[in-house]
């Protein structure tokens, strides 16, 4: 099965370590699993598989009508991990980022536009902006060891190959999407907070209002990672683009 393209982490040299990984196990594959040893078990017990509730209610809905888009995850090195002090919220260059809150992230895409500055912006799809992510927890061990694991945005540019949106199978941009449209999804990741560059306001935009207009970033549709699918939001002949009616 197609899986989620993962989201590369800028090269080493340009961004601080981030040194936390996320996978994300199935809860009942324990108990499958051997019984181990008594001993073993009381001198390394098994972690418990916690499960992040989606930030997100997309209006739109997938093929399983019982898709939450809540997720079974595990951050590694665990222990490392739940030893950090958990926080709601970060300062950073002065600006105070607060758990549930959205923000910029920089990329490699990010780091070529600070090479090169005079580049025109007309020249660059908004996927080449900073990406955009959704807070779900800050921790820290110290003043320069923060940390935020994240529900990432995507442009729609970035959907990739074997997307399933209703009965069809998409790749990237739809004629539907507007220029400030982003896409919420469940692509779980920890990242250090020094990535971040600014934050960034995303609105919910409800298609039944046809009259509302979005100036700022917004999401209407949902990603789920774990099938590749995409929620259908509105009627299959007419999709909305703020301000204006388009039809594929």
């Amino acid at each position: 099965m197609a899986t989620a393209r993962k989201r590369p982490r800028p090269d080493e040299d340009t961004q601080a370590e981030c040194p936390f990984t996320v996978s994300h196990p199935d809860p009942n594959e324990k108990d499958k699993k051997p019984k181990r040893r008594r001993q073993e078990s009381e001198d390394q017990p098994v972690p418990k598989v916690p499960l992040q509730a989606s930030p997100f209610s997309p209006m739109g809905k997938f093929k399983d009508a019982n898709n939450t888009m809540d997720r079974y995850y595990q951050v590694h090195p665990h222990q490392k991990w739940m030893d950090m002090t958990r926080y709601n919220s970060f300062v950073l260059n002065g600006v105070k980022y607060y758990s549930e809150g959205f923000i910029f992230v920089a990329n490699n895409s990010t780091i070529e536009r600070q090479k090169n500055p005079g580049e025109p912006r007309q020249s660059r799809q908004k996927s080449e902006d900073d990406w955009v992510a959704r807070i779900l927890e800050i921790r820290a061990s110290d003043e320069h060891h923060v940390y935020a694991r994240v529900y990432w945005m995507y442009w729609p540019d970035e959907l990739p190959q074997g997307t399933q949106e209703g009965k069809k199978s998409i790749q990237g941009r739809q004629s539907y999407h507007g220029q400030n449209e982003l896409i919420a999804s469940n692509h779980m990741d920890v990242i250090n907070v020094v990535s971040v560059t600014a934050q960034a306001t995303v609105n919910q935009w409800d298609e039944t209002n046809e009259d509302e207009v979005q100036q700022a970033l917004y999401w209407r549709q949902a990603f789920d990672v774990r099938s590749m699918e995409l929620s259908v939001s509105c009627d299959s002949r007419t999709r909305l683009v703020p301000g204006e009616l388009t039809r594929p």
